[in-house]
């Protein structure tokens, strides 16, 4: 199931995009943050309400023809307590101010419905597909890890391979027992 979500651009977002477009080069999008908190947001909102993580981005793709991003984060990490529901997220930008890295909340979103769960049975995946109205598209630059995210699946499609031959076999060996029995 996806959920279409409407993130908010911030002023401070658009403030960072500005600012490095003044400077010659491109706003990154670097981190996706992720937290519990349910609140109203609007572009003066600077962070999240309850972040849990902040996460690198593993995957992303630009979509020029309709200005839109598809950003890909995966969370392995363990949580405290059994897990929360995910009902925030933030998209941030990342800019040096006097030699110091700092992170920009761009985008961000936050809903009474949760769009995941979060638990140390699993890992999290969540894609993002995020339009840039408002944001000329050359403006904006992803850092990304370069995950394959087809590769995350090989293993379970080798097990459930291995599981299929077994069974295969199982059958055969009865099927030539049966025969050397003289019953086929």
């Amino acid at each position: 199931m996806s959920t279409i979500l409407q993130p908010v651009i911030t002023s401070a977002g658009l403030a960072a995009v500005f600012r490095a477009q003044q400077n010659g080069f491109k706003a990154k999008i670097t981190k996706i943050g992720i937290g519990s908190g349910v609140h109203q947001v609007d572009e003066n909102t600077t962070n999240l309400k309850a972040e849990r993580y902040r996460l690198d981005i593993d995957c992303a793709e630009y979509d020029e023809a309709n200005k839109q991003l598809h950003l890909t984060v995966r969370d392995d990490s363990k949580v405290a307590d059994d897990g929360f529901f995910v009902n925030e997220v933030g998209f941030y930008t990342e800019e040096e101010v006097n030699g110091q890295i700092r992170h920009v909340l761009f985008a961000v979103y936050s809903a009474i419905d949760p769009i995941a769960y979060k638990s140390n049975d699993i890992d999290l995946l969540l894609a993002f597909d995020l339009t840039l109205t408002g944001v000329p598209g050359d403006a904006i630059t992803i850092i990304d890890k370069g995950v394959d995210f087809n590769i995350l699946i090989a293993p379970e499609l080798a097990k459930m391979a291995r599981s299929q031959i077994m069974n295969m076999y199982r059958h055969l060996k009865q099927k030539f027992a049966l025969i050397d029995k003289g019953i086929l």
